[in-house]
This record gives structure tokens, C-alpha cells and sequence, in this order.
């Protein structure tokens, strides 16, 4: 009877007692620093895992003699199990610790089709389970099932500020990372950046680590990347380039800038954004892989047989190395096999240019003075000062009320750069037209590259004199010669007297 209570009474403690606070160790009570020190709790889990393991050799061995009980055999075997179960938790805790993966490398490079890509290299940095294991003399079976330099399941993934995944795959699974064994994955970066966040998740771990790209210096040239390849330009402006250039070299750090495959009607220089400078040579400093820089070139005012409206011009910008001594004929044509066999950084570029008409008319009077009854007649030149043809030229005047006009002629289909035409115009008054100042506004249209082109109007004055009486005229000069001829005749009468 008094064995049957003791044991209900340690039965009752195994079952209100927290798990966590005892250590199978034949009664070796928890202590709260091996949540804090780990490697000090495993070995007291060790400790108490071989107490529980000897303790349940030696009930078991009793067992079998018939000396003690069934019942308290399995509660020694209890005892034993709990112990191995807190040591086995002790253990994994210790190695999950010290599992630590880290970027060993991380190198933007371009391929030869202008991919960015990333080899990223990975390398397994848990350390010191061979030193728990000959310190604690844990069990060979145990390390070979845990496996604890070895991590499985390793996720990886590239972000960028926002969290956003930029990476092609978005992630890549590595299906063991083994200490000594470092492994490289490679990634096609669909955002082009410089700085990027790596992410690891394997187990029930996350790590994220900020990192910024090596560049690949083994190609030993700059990659060449423009905002806009191709633009369209009118003839007489400028078409401006804006390029991003990012240094893949370690021998150089200096490169000249290179036009080819340009017609030499065309002027160009490179442009440095921020201090507006014009440079011929491009120089990275350190810590400085990417430039931003602008080519300019200049249209000229007319098109020739080298350069035609609407006919696009290829062309290619190098960038190649201060030490080379690749020196660059404009005046020479280079095909994209010599252009990739120089070894140099370069980006084709397109420039279409384009010509706008440009609609003036010219006329040497406008302004006439008639009088009623009469019309007036005039001439106008229409010149197209413009670099392209206008289509469908029309002349128009805006008339006083009851006027008339004629315009001779009224349309042209076409009028080419540098010509001109003359055109009649007829502004015919009523009858009953008042004295007075009358204006008239002239107004050409047309169209250019399905652009509306207007001249700027011109202004015809008519001025309205009234119709001279000739009767009443003669009446006047009769009345004051007689007026004269009385005055002299009076005057002669006067003197003789």
C-alpha cells in the first residue's frame, strides 16, 4: 500500500509538472539560462538523457529478475524517453543556431545578346558541430540522421527597394548546401539595378541581405544602354541621346567615345549632363561603375543624296579603352561584324530625319488707292522655305461685305523646297462702295507630313477715293479767274485816276 501511494504521488508530479521544467535527469530541475545558453542546456540534456537511459538499464534488468513491477518499469521507461526527447530538442536547438548561410559573391555581368545577369555564390557557414560532438561525445547515429552541416531546402530570390521580386527565376531552390561545398546560381535581372536585396529562406528561417553587385571586369569594356535608340528628327534641329554606360573592366577606367556609320553632314558631340560639358573621353572614379551621358547630333537645314528625309540612318557609338589603338574613320562604313570583333562597348542607334515645309508669301504692294467703279489687281509669290514638299496648298481672302475676288489659282497640289509660284488676286468693290480705308486679310494652308502649315496672313489696304465733278470744277476755276480779272481791272481804274 505504501509503494502504490508513492507512485500515484509521482504520477500526479509528472503530470502537473511543466514539460519545461524538468530535465530528465533522475529529478535535475530546469534551469531558465539554457533558453539563453544552449550549449550549456544540451549538456545537461546529455547528462540527464545517460542518468535516464542508466537509470531504466538498471529497472529493466530488476524487471526481468521479478524484484519490482510492471508499472515501474514503464514509468522509468517514460522517464528515459522524456529525457531523450529534451536532449534531442536541446541538440537541434544548438545546431539550428550555428546553421548560417552567407554571400560569398555576387557579380553582374552581360551576355552577348545585352542580358544582365547575376552569379550569385552561396556558401554554408555552420561551424563547431564537430566540436559539440567530441566535447558532449554525442552518438554517431544522431549527427548522421540531423545532419547538422548540411542545409537543405534553400530558397533564393533577388528584391529590389519596393520588395519586389526582379529576378528571372523569381526564385531558385538549392536542394542541399553543404559546409565546403559552395554553390553558384545564376539569375536574369528583368530591373536593371546596381543594389539589390538577396533573400534566403530555408527551415523556418528568413535572411535578408542588402547587397551591392560586383561588376564582371573580366569582359573589360563598357555596356552601352540608351533611353531611346531611335528618334525622329526635322532637318535643322537636333536629336539628343541619352545614354546610361555601365563599366564592366578593372584594367580601365578611362574610355574614349566613338561615333560610326554617320553621315558626315552630320555634326555630333557628347554631352555631360549634370555640368553641361562637352567631353571626348569618359573616366570612372572609384566606386563609380555608371555614367549618364548625351550625344547631340545636328541635322542640317536641306537633304542630299547621303541624307533623305524619311530614310532612316543606323549608326553605333563605341566606347573603347584610353590604352587601345583603334583609331576611327567617320568617312569609313563598318559592318556589325567589324563593329562586334573591335571588342569594344558599343549601342546602335536610329535616326530618321524628318522635314517640315515652312509656307511664305511674299508680295511686293499692298496697298492701292482707287476710286468707285474701279478694281484692284494684284500678284503674290508663294515660297516653300521649308526642308519638305507642302501637299495641297489653298489661298483664301476674307472680303468687306458685297466685294468680290478672284484668285488665280485658288489650289496646288504640291510645292517643293526652295520653289515658288505666283498667284493672281482680283478684289473687285460694289458700286455703291463708300469712301473710305477697306482691309483685306490674305490666308494660305497647307499640309506637311500630315501636319497643317499655315503662311502668316498678309493685309491689303484699299483706299476708296470719291469721283471728281468735273463741271462743277470748271464753274469754280471760271468764277475765280473773273474774280482776278475784276480785281486787276479795278485796280487799273484805281491808278489813273
Amino acid at each position: 500500500m505504501y509503494i502504490r501511494c508513492l507512485l500515484l504521488l509521482a504520477l500526479l508530479f509528472l503530470i502537473l509538472t511543466p514539460p519545461n521544467l524538468i530535465a530528465q535527469s533522475g529529478g535535475t530541475i530546469y534551469n531558465p539560462r539554457d533558453d539563453q545558453y544552449k550549449l550549456l542546456g544540451l549538456k545537461r540534456g546529455l547528462d540527464a538523457y545517460n542518468i535516464a537511459k542508466a537509470d531504466y538499464e538498471r529497472q529493466k534488468e530488476l524487471f526481468e529478475r521479478g524484484i519490482i513491477s510492471r508499472a515501474e518499469l514503464e514509468r522509468s521507461d517514460r522517464a528515459y524517453r522524456e529525457a531523450e526527447v529534451n536532449y534531442q530538442q536541446a541538440f537541434l536547438a544548438v545546431i539550428y543556431e550555428r546553421r548560417y548561410i552567407a554571400i560569398q559573391r555576387a557579380v553582374k555581368y552581360q551576355t552577348s545578346s545585352g542580358q544582365r545577369r547575376i552569379r550569385l555564390t552561396l556558401a554554408n557557414l555552420t561551424s563547431g558541430t564537430n566540436e559539440i560532438k567530441r566535447l558532449l561525445n554525442i552518438e554517431e547515429g544522431i549527427f548522421a540522421l540531423v545532419q547538422p552541416d548540411v542545409i537543405t531546402d534553400v530558397y533564393v530570390s533577388l528584391l529590389n527597394e519596393q520588395g519586389a521580386i526582379i529576378s528571372q527565376p523569381y526564385e531558385t531552390k538549392i536542394e542541399a548546401l553543404r559546409v565546403g561545398e559552395p554553390p553558384t546560381v545564376h539569375f536574369t535581372l528583368l530591373q536593371d539595378v546596381d543594389v539589390a536585396t538577396v533573400r534566403l529562406i530555408f527551415g523556418q528561417n528568413q535572411d535578408q541581405k542588402r547587397i551591392y553587385f560586383q561588376k564582371d571586369a573580366s569582359s573589360n569594356r563598357v555596356a552601352i544602354v540608351a533611353e531611346q535608340f531611335s528618334q525622329e528628327a526635322p532637318l535643322g534641329s537636333t536629336a539628343t541621346y541619352r545614354m546610361r554606360m555601365e563599366l564592366f573592366s578593372s584594367a580601365e577606367n578611362t574610355f574614349r567615345l566613338e561615333v560610326v556609320n554617320l553621315p558626315l553632314q552630320l555634326s555630333t558631340y557628347f554631352l555631360d549632363p549634370q555640368t553641361q560639358a562637352r567631353i571626348t573621353q569618359l573616366k570612372y572614379t572609384e566606386g563609380v561603375n555608371t555614367k549618364s551621358v548625351s550625344l547631340n547630333v545636328l541635322l542640317p537645314q536641306r537633304a542630299n543624296d547621303d541624307l533623305k528625309i524619311d530614310q532612316s540612318i543606323k549608326f553605333t557609338v563605341l566606347a573603347i579603352p584610353q590604352g587601345s589603338d583603334l583609331r576611327i574613320d567617320r568617312s569609313t562604313m563598318m559592318t556589325e561584324d567589324q563593329i562586334r570583333r573591335l571588342g569594344a562597348g558599343s549601342a546602335q542607334l536610329e535616326l530618321v530625319p524628318r522635314g517640315i515645309g515652312q509656307l511664305l508669301v511674299r508680295s511686293q504692294q499692298l496697298y492701292f488707292e482707287i476710286t468707285p467703279g474701279q478694281s484692284v489687281t494684284m500678284t503674290m509669290d508663294v515660297v516653300n522655305e521649308g526642308s519638305r514638299w507642302l501637299d495641297n496648298l489653298r489661298f483664301d481672302a476674307d472680303i468687306p461685305l458685297n466685294w468680290k475676288k478672284t484668285i488665280e489659282p485658288n489650289t496646288i497640289d504640291r510645292l517643293d523646297p526652295t520653289l515658288e509660284r505666283r498667284i493672281s488676286l482680283t478684289f473687285t468693290p460694289p458700286s455703291d462702295v463708300g469712301v473710305g480705308k477697306y482691309d483685306i486679310r490674305v490666308r494660305a494652308t497647307s499640309r506637311s507630313d500630315n501636319l497643317p502649315i499655315e503662311a502668316e496672313p498678309r493685309t491689303v489696304t484699299i483706299q476708296v477715293e470719291a469721283q471728281a465733278n468735273v463741271f462743277s470744277t470748271a464753274i469754280i476755276v471760271l468764277v475765280i479767274l473773273g474774280l482776278v480779272a475784276g480785281i486787276v481791272v479795278f485796280g487799273i481804274r484805281l491808278t489813273k485816276r
